[in-house]
């Protein structure tokens, strides 16, 4: 068995929720200290709990026609994707491509 490296003593195994960016895996098997509440997970119980986070995110994916405006091509921007991505109108964005696919990512700070 597994034990704490702060008080000395074993974990056990236990079932609480999980938490990764505002999603919440409930239900899971842990490993928690009895004095200090630390709660780990074994390799195998974080395999558990990915598989279950990618089942229950889907990736957002959105299919539309390049437009013109004003003779040049443009893309229209949902608000799903905009809420998603945090970014609103005026944010600097870095467009390029990867092979035959366009990548728009955000620009995380700024350049002098």
């Amino acid at each position: 068995m597994v034990r704490c490296h702060e008080h000395n003593t074993e974990f056990e195994e236990v079932t609480t929720d999980f938490e990764a960016g505002g999603v919440i895996v409930r239900g899971v098997k842990g490993l928690r200290c009895p004095i200090g509440g630390e709660e780990i997970f074994t390799p195998e119980q974080a395999s558990i709990i990915k598989a279950r986070l990618t089942a229950m995110i889907k990736p957002l994916r959105l299919r539309r026609k390049i437009s013109t405006s004003g003779r040049r091509p443009a893309l229209y921007i949902p608000e799903d994707v905009m809420r998603a991505t945090q970014v609103k109108p005026g944010d600097d964005v870095d467009i390029y491509t990867e092979g035959r696919r366009i990548i728009i990512e955000p620009v995380s700070e700024p350049e002098d």
